[in-house]
């Protein structure tokens, strides 16, 4: 089942402080199935849903996934708003800021 239709059934709860980030909506409005096709075309660069989740999440993507995000954005996303948002989810969890 994919994740999509999972929260519309209420199975995953979206924790939505994650998504209100430029990271964060750049990844809700382009769509992680999107993202992850992209990513597929290059041997080097795969990655899975879990590996976006986990990006959102805070987990930093490898540099060169990072500047595929930046390309495939067309100019929206920087390698700052990519980092930026790993830092603040990891701030945020550190202080125990988490469902908000």
């Amino acid at each position: 089942m994919f994740r999509h239709n999972a929260l519309t059934k209420g199975r995953y709860k979206r924790v939505p402080y994650r998504w209100q980030t430029e990271f964060g909506q750049w990844v809700s409005d382009f769509g992680v199935p999107r993202i992850v096709a992209a990513l597929a075309r290059d041997p080097d660069l795969r990655v899975t849903n879990q590996t976006v989740y986990e990006w959102l999440q805070g987990h930093a993507p490898r540099p060169t996934r990072a500047m595929a995000l930046v390309e495939m954005s067309g100019g929206r996303l920087t390698l700052e708003a990519i980092y930026d948002h790993g830092r603040q989810m990891r701030s945020r969890e550190s202080t125990g800021q988490q469902e908000r």
